[in-house]
């Protein structure tokens, strides 16, 4: 009976076309990661979730099936915004150093879930123990075919093309990096020494190109 009850409620899930009904998601979701900022996944329920947004435990469930889906949705909303902004700095930006646009995406990486550093940890473990992250894949395979695709710079370097392979292990370095700046509770550096060491090792590693 149970499990019946649950699939109907799937069923019957709203998806919020109207702009009234995705203001109340935006503050489900908002006050999920308020929440976050001062406790744990664990401890998080869709009751809290719903009495800190200011709607009914009955209008969440009507957008969601339960904890597992707001996070889901919150985790999905933010990869979009973070994809957005760091493909608009590597495709629009062609004036600008290689070396300006790792720093621009490094402050990009650094504002996602509006610079809460506490939430940003949380949900990518929560990613990545759930299988979740996989989602990143679509960004990481768009600057892969990016940093292959001929480019110049603004400091009058030759066109740099790096071959498939070259394009993928540096991405790789850079999203590496940038995981276990957001995951790491403790650096064995200041972190802006940390960013700046990332930046210096893909313009050296193109420079010599």
């Amino acid at each position: 009976m149970k499990a019946q009850k649950t699939e109907k409620q799937a069923v019957t899930r709203r998806r919020p076309l109207q702009a009234r009904a995705q203001m109340k998601v935006d503050l489900m979701l908002e006050a999920t990661m308020q929440l976050l900022d001062k406790g744990d996944i664990e401890s998080l329920s869709t009751n809290a979730i719903a009495e800190r947004a200011g709607v009914s435990i009955g209008t969440l469930y009507q957008y969601f099936d339960g904890k597992q889906a707001i996070l889901d949705a919150l985790i999905d909303a933010e990869i979009g915004r973070q994809s957005q902004r760091i493909m608009k700095i590597v495709q629009e930006a062609p004036e600008q150093s290689i070396r300006e646009r790792v720093q621009l995406i490094v402050a990009a990486v650094s504002k996602t879930y509006g610079g809460r550093k506490r939430v940003h940890r949380l949900l990518l473990s929560h990613a990545l123990a759930h299988g979740t992250a996989k989602r990143l894949l679509p960004l990481f395979a768009a600057l892969t075919a990016e940093g292959a695709t001929e480019q110049a710079t603004a400091n009058d370097r030759p066109f740099i093309r790096l071959k498939p392979a070259e394009a993928f292990v540096l991405v790789q370095a850079i999203a590496g990096v940038m995981r276990m700046l957001v995951l790491a509770k403790t650096l064995p550096a200041p972190r802006q020494e940390i960013e700046d060491a990332l930046v210096d090792l893909v313009d050296d590693y193109l420079s010599r190109r």
